[in-house]
């Protein structure tokens, strides 16, 4: 994804699964795996939504934040944490 060019379908696709758990957070880790996406991929996105709204609106993403999945099962479960949270603030993306 540049600032300049739409979103692919992967990123789309990425997006609607956080709008099927609106307001939940998930690493990028364990986003990818609830996508079956690349991990680095989605880190790169969940970079570029802080800068790019306009193309993803209603998203959120921070560095070092909570993740919904791997939060609760404690440090074992939180060993491949990734750096970065991401979620819906509940609006829909339109492809």
């Amino acid at each position: 994804m540049s600032t300049q060019a739409p979103l692919n379908p992967a990123e789309i696709a990425a997006l609607q699964f956080l709008d099927r758990q609106p307001g939940e957070w998930f690493c990028t880790q364990c986003w990818a795996r609830g996508v079956g996406g690349d991990v680095r991929a989605l880190h790169r996105f969940s970079m570029l939504m802080e800068t790019t709204q306009t193309l993803a609106p209603g998203y959120e993403a921070i560095a070092n934040g909570p993740c919904g999945t791997c939060d609760p099962k404690g440090p074992r479960g939180a060993v491949l944490k990734s750096g970065r949270s991401v979620r819906s603030r509940g609006t829909t993306v339109r492809p």
